[in-house]
């Protein structure tokens, strides 16, 4: 058990072991009652890097379903809090990329966002469990459990992910193409009434030259564009294609046991 000092009153803190899924369950006491879990789990944005631990207010399954266990509770109140936050062992724990806090934030059971004081001491919570867990002198093995744990998972999305940007990138890069092959046409019918009206000036060829909305040389200049924009978002899909695949191939792959990344410190 430890103690922790926080904006509403000191937090007593005690953790259980590990259960088979690797989490552990801490139990709050003092200025907040209640559970909070902490969990091995693969970085956010490499999913073949299991390099960071998720606590959440609650159960440790909260990614997947609402937390079953009690959820927090600060000073006996009536409302009940659930969110998580997640330490990035590779970043300094002091920098702004250390630790991702759920999008919503912290909410209480009816989707109200916490009050500043209650969230500020929740979070403190939540930051010294993972720094708790961080600690552990097993997490190597708790690393390796969730590997075991998240890869069947993880394996099943990229398999959906990657037909999908396949099919983005063929989409934009088509479309890409078509805006191209529609400003090459549009400029060549541009030129020849040009041409058509410098050799007899008539005022219906001059409607025709004209950069109104929509004509011919409005659409010279903004189809070109399109095609820029669609080029860009082929590039992007190609980027997370190439990258999808990258982790897809690195979670087949077996790995080879090593030692838990040690917390970054500044």
């Amino acid at each position: 058990m430890f103690s922790l000092s926080t904006a509403s009153g000191t937090v007593r803190i005690t953790a259980a072991e590990p259960d088979d899924t690797g989490a552990v369950r801490y139990t709050l006491a003092g200025a907040v009652s209640g559970t909070v879990h902490a969990v091995a789990t693969h970085h956010p944005s490499q999913w073949d890097e299991f390099t960071a631990v998720r606590v959440s207010l609650g159960a440790a399954n909260s990614m997947d379903e609402f937390p079953a266990e009690p959820l927090p509770r600060v000073r006996s109140g009536r409302r009940a809090y659930h969110g998580s936050i997640m330490r990035l062992l590779n970043e300094p724990a002091d920098s702004e990329w250390g630790w991702r806090l759920t999008p919503c934030g912290i909410q209480d059971t009816e989707d109200r966002d916490a009050p500043p004081k209650s969230a500020h001491t929740l979070e403190t919570v939540m930051r010294a469990c993972a720094s708790n867990y961080a600690a552990r002198p097993d997490l190597p093995r708790l690393f390796d459990v969730a590997r075991r744990r998240e890869t069947p998972k993880l394996r099943a999305w990229l398999a959906e992910f990657i037909p999908s940007d396949e099919r983005d990138m063929r989409r934009s890069e088509q479309q890409a193409e078509q805006y191209r092959q529609a400003a090459r046409q549009v400029t060549a019918a541009w030129w020849q009434a040009a041409r058509w009206y410098a050799a007899q000036p008539s005022p219906l060829l001059a409607l025709v030259l004209a950069p109104t909305r929509e004509s011919l040389a409005h659409r010279a200049n903004y189809l070109p564009q399109w095609a820029e924009i669609h080029d860009e978002s082929a590039q992007f899909y190609r980027r997370r294609l190439n990258h999808d695949r990258t982790m897809a191939d690195a979670l087949r792959r077996p790995r080879r046991r090593s030692a838990a990344p040690a917390p970054t410190a500044v």
